[in-house]
């Protein structure tokens, strides 16, 4: 919406306002959808979002917002300039995501190339530059493995219904469309079959410990293999893992028989077992909390921030490391991944 306004040099339009409400909706419906969590912990929704269902509400308030207002008199909606700040705003929301999991070489990229566009688009009204940004987020996308997950399906459902609109109204667009839509095939593709045959997750064995819990039992590492981890680091003063520790709850209790949950705490950074005793009996933490008291397996598993959460397999294989917090649907979708 800044891009818009200070390069562009427009005001705000209609599908903005709508993409406004949108992310307001998809984002605070969390509180709706994980009202307990949030009354215990309202910082929560600092780092949560209501998921998928708050994408749906978001969409359907936003489309709302649309129809109410193509329907007042003298109001218009440009589908042109629909697309391009959808795909302006997917462009840098997968910058974000790249930036923010530390692949900076990647996320600058986008970045850069965004800039350029910009640039360019503001000198040229040409339709060709609202295909190069389709072309450039399905490449993402496809490298990055999203092309069919959520993001994925979001954004093709999206395009596919506003290059439809476009054409219809604008019959000259057709052969234009129907060229880059064979240059995204191709080029999505490419960056799929890049992703699969250059980007491997390397396999490497989880460092065994051993480490006692509140209550003095000894927990080790090992005693889990033929079992799927989710191995967490944290601490009691760490706002992010607040927010997280409802959700890991709540995801043990319903698929404990299925990976294990083992939640080690870095007491040489915390303010000792008491702390973590009174934290873990606040929230009812029934999964085991071993504590790290000399900091040894912090240092081991190179936690430089937290929470920090590795996903073994049954072989004891790390296949995933997750840093940042974690509700019940992401901790969910590690089930299956590993097999």
């Amino acid at each position: 919406m800044l891009v818009e306004k200070f390069i562009y040099k427009k005001s705000a339009s209609m599908f903005q306002d709508a993409l406004f409400y949108y992310i307001l909706v998809w984002k605070f419906s969390y509180i709706i959808f994980e009202w307990p969590i949030f009354i215990k912990n309202p910082m929560s929704v600092l780092y949560f979002s209501g998921g998928i269902w708050g994408h749906i509400l978001g969409v359907i308030v936003a489309g709302g917002i649309l129809i109410y207002k193509t329907k007042r008199p003298n109001e218009t909606l440009s589908w042109k300039d629909w697309l391009y700040s959808f795909a302006e705003f997917y462009l840098l929301f997968q910058a974000s995501v790249f930036v923010l999991s530390e692949n900076w070489t990647v996320g600058i990229i986008i970045l850069v190339v965004y800039i350029l566009i910009a640039i360019k688009k503001s000198s040229n009204e040409s339709p060709n530059w609202m295909f190069i940004l389709i072309l450039l987020n399905l490449v993402f996308l496809s490298y990055n493995q999203k092309v069919f997950s959520i993001e994925g399906w979001t954004f093709l459902v999206i395009s596919v219904i506003a290059v439809s609109f476009i054409v219809k109204k604008e019959k000259a667009l057709l052969k234009t469309t129907i060229s880059w839509t064979l240059i995204v095939i191709l080029a999505s593709s490419v960056a799929l079959n890049f992703e699969k045959t250059n980007k491997t997750v390397l396999l490497e064995e989880a460092p065994d410990f051993e480490l006692q819990t509140l209550s003095g039992e000894t927990v080790r590492l090992s005693d889990y293999r033929g079992k799927k981890v989710i191995l967490n680091f944290w601490a009691t003063w760490c706002p992010p893992c607040k927010a997280e520790m409802p959700h890991m709850q709540n995801f043990y209790e319903e698929h404990g028989d299925e990976i294990e949950v083992i939640a080690v705490n870095l007491t040489s950074r915390d303010n000792g077992a008491e702390g973590v005793e009174k934290f873990a009996r606040d929230y009812g933490l029934t999964f085991k909390i071993p504590l790290d008291v000399d900091g040894v397996y912090g240092e081991q598993y190179e936690i430089m921030s937290i929470p920090t959460t590795y996903v073994l397999d049954e072989n004891g294989q790390i296949f995933q490391k997750i840093i940042g917090p974690m509700d019940q649907s992401t901790l969910e979708s590690y089930l299956d991944q590993s097999e």
